[in-house]
């Protein structure tokens, strides 16, 4: 998981574990939400962070949460029609004979002398969330209870309005491969190192299933079933994966039963599992719908589903019931009620999937006109490709349909890849698609970054030539640990393994790609020919020795190119690990800036530049030291930065500027010296400094007198 603290341009920091959840003791934003698709363990979370403070006396890892007087938790799917934060705790938590009032309960939150936190489970499931008076949106804009801390779970598509910018966020970002592997390990195989290998590595070599499997909870289900040998582990599109795992539900309840079934029971059962029309339909009219309902009361989902498949579904874990609230509580003296939802959403796709085919076989022209709008692809992508891979005939009228949205063209290709029967032609078309340059940007949406990724993925998975990959201000690290690029969006890419030509272009403020990370990212891509680094900073390591580059990656002589955007493109060595100026573009000089508040890799950076710079005998339009001047060494020959680093003498500098250092008559008269061992330079400025009020004109350097230096 990531931590982005509060403030829109403040980076994402890694989080190894729940217990470094920073609330409680926090100081920095009263509210924190914690996002991530479904499946990705935010409810899961949620709970245990309740557990956790329950027995905090016990377990001394809950810091974060030792200063917590007390804690609420609340599931928002529960509470459509309640009004206020009070009747909810008295509704949700106390007892029915509970004498604690609504007054009590307010009288208790209002206390600021007591630290609460309010745990919000299942905002996006929130039936008022559209509702402008809603009690959860008051505390969220601290219209109520502003001195009460709030921890809200939500999906990354629902983020309340106006919290952007205002709040810590914690992003969920599924298992990665150390994750995968060491919940395989420990969990499912207990230690059997050729079954854990064997599961892996499909996870390693099967685009499809790492991105699916992404979601901890459909992870989960697959990994214990592909070491029972309950399911196919070689899948080659999203629709075979999903009728695998349904198909594991049914088998699971199978091979439960004590006793052998019937015949006649072995035809219900496949009866059951064969035919599900009105689940299909109930689903396809809940992802339809204008907030997505996607529960149903329990007693008219069975009378609609009919008793014994109702019976069936929530039996083997694929209908799940929950206890809600009774909105209509007027009319009905139990103030609960049963509701029931599918296992996850990707179950109501795929059931919705099927009612979708049907309505495409059978009256096309009774589909809405803004489908695309009811069905957004960016949230239900798999309706379109399940839909693709149950139905040959649908496929053409579904990629009609997404040819009406830009963001859509990889989506497309992948909704044909689920056809097996048209598997070589669709190739053919992520071979032309590939074959130019694939472009990935921070702007893109999150359907276009995620099928492009896939689609890129899929190809490298078969074999097929990556030509150009450009990452566009989104690149964020190369994760050694798990063999992938990061990306700002916490989408990864793995397994490149055809690409040719990785281009990171980033940003003013991008940290920096270590020794370990750029040789693990060359040996990750292993047919990689380029890699071309576009940023100022982005920082790549100053030298690399040689000792450390393996003898694959020599051989394979792959051209490193670093723009700095100053002008000059740096080459790196492989031969002697160094970097090398390898082109200067036309009419460009050199103009370096350091900055006091710069990193000393930064700094680092710009000396390196400077001295290849003069090296080469390239022009240095301008050297600025930002209140990072110190002093002159004695000998005139360098300056000494307040970081402790030194500018050589630069024989090709044309102007030096200095702002907001302290400079007296002495310090003025060593520049001076070192501005004389600089033949080229003409110009030196000096801004917002005490200067001395009168110098010694003989102290003054007669070469400068000579070169008619200006100031």
């Amino acid at each position: 998981m990531n931590y982005k603290p509060v403030g829109e341009d403040e980076p994402w920091q890694r989080l190894n574990s729940h217990h470094e959840i920073p609330m409680g003791t926090i100081g920095q934003s009263r509210i924190n939400i914690i996002e991530g698709d479904a499946g990705y363990g935010k409810s899961m979370l949620s709970l245990r962070l309740m557990h956790d403070w329950c027995t905090r006396d016990q377990d001394d890892q809950c810091s974060q949460l030792s200063n917590i007087d007390i804690l609420i938790h609340l599931n928002l799917r529960q509470l459509g029609g309640v009004a206020s934060i009070y009747e909810a705790i008295v509704k949700c938590l106390l007892p029915l004979d509970s004498s604690i009032k609504e007054s009590d309960v307010k009288q208790l939150l209002q206390n600021e002398d007591i630290r609460t936190l309010l745990l919000f489970d299942a905002y996006d499931e929130y039936p008022d969330k559209d509702k402008e008076d809603n009690f959860v949106s008051h505390i969220l804009q601290e219209k109520l209870l502003q001195h009460v801390e709030v921890l809200l779970t939500t999906r990354s598509s629902c983020i309340p309005e106006g919290c952007y910018g205002l709040t810590g966020r914690i992003k969920l970002t599924g298992f990665d491969g150390r994750a995968r592997e060491d919940y395989v390990r420990k969990v499912v195989t207990k230690g059997d190192e050729e079954a854990t290998q064997k599961i892996l590595t499909q996870f390693n070599t099967n685009a499809t299933l790492a991105d699916i499997c992404q979601a901890p909870l459909l992870f989960v289900i697959y990994a214990h079933s592909a070491h029972k040998a309950e399911i196919n582990i070689d899948f080659r599109s999203v629709t075979e994966f999903f009728r695998c795992m349904v198909k594991c539900f049914h088998n699971h309840i199978r091979n439960k039963a004590q006793t052998k079934p019937t015949a006649e029971e072995q035809a219900q059962f496949q009866k059951f599992e064969d035919n599900h029309d009105t689940l299909d339909r109930l689903a396809y009219e809940a992802l339809c719908a204008e907030n997505q309902q996607l529960t149903w009361d329990r007693d008219i989902c069975a009378r609609k589903l009919g008793k014994e498949f109702y019976k069936r579904h929530t039996d083997i874990g694929i209908l799940v019931e929950e206890e809600v609230i009774n909105s209509n509580i007027l009319s009905q003296p139990d103030p609960y009620k049963t509701e029931v939802r599918l296992f996850h959403k990707l179950a109501c796709e795929w059931y919705a999937a099927h009612h979708f085919v049907k309505r495409l076989r059978s009256s096309p022209s009774s589909l809405p006109g803004n489908l695309v709008d009811l069905m957004d692809p960016s949230e239900l992508q798999h309706v379109y490709r399940f839909a693709c891979g149950l139905d040959p005939i649908a496929t053409r009228q579904v990629l009609d349909l997404l040819k009406k949205n830009k963001d859509c063209n990889s989506l497309a290709v992948l909704c044909a890849l689920e056809q097996k029967d048209k598997a070589g032609d669709v190739l053919d078309m992520v071979r032309d698609l590939v074959s130019r340059d694939v472009i990935i940007s921070r702007y893109d949406s999150r359907l276009l970054q995620r099928t492009t990724i896939e689609l890129v993925q899929r190809a490298c998975q078969d074999e097929i030539p990556v030509s150009c990959l450009q990452l566009k201000w989104c690149f964020t690290k190369f994760d050694v640990t798990s063999s992938c690029i990061v990306l700002r969006s916490d989408f990864r890419l793995a397994n490149l393994k055809t690409l040719q030509v990785l281009h990171i272009l980033g940003e003013y403020t991008d940290g920096e790609i270590t020794r370990d990370e750029l040789l693990g990212l060359l040996q990750t891509c292993e047919g990689l020919t380029e890699l071309w680094v576009d940023s100022m900073g982005l920082l790549l390591p100053l030298s690399i020795p040689p000792e450390m580059i393996p003898p694959t990656l020599k051989r394979r002589n792959i051209n490193i190119l670093y723009d700095r955007r100053r002008g000059l493109v740096y080459r790196l060595s492989f031969e002697h690990g160094q970097w090398k100026i390898h082109d200067q573009r036309a009419d460009s000089s050199l103009g370096v800036v350091i900055d006091q508040s710069d990193s000393q890799l930064e700094q680092e950076w710009c000396l390196q530049e400077l001295k290849m710079a003069a090296e080469a005998g390239v022009e240095i339009r301008v050297l600025a030291l930002f209140e990072s001047f110190n002093t002159v060494a004695d000998n005139s020959q360098s300056i000494i930065l307040t970081s402790g680093l030194t500018i050589p003498v630069l024989p090709t500098l044309q102007l030096l500027n200095m702002k907001g250092s302290n400079i007296n008559q002495e310090m003025f008269i060593k520049i001076l010296s070192y501005v004389k061992e600089c033949p080229q330079m003409t110009t030196l400025l000096i801004k917002y400094s005490p200067l001395p009020d009168v110098v010694d004109p003989k102290q003054i350097p007669s070469q400068l007198k000579e070169r008619g230096l200006r100031g």
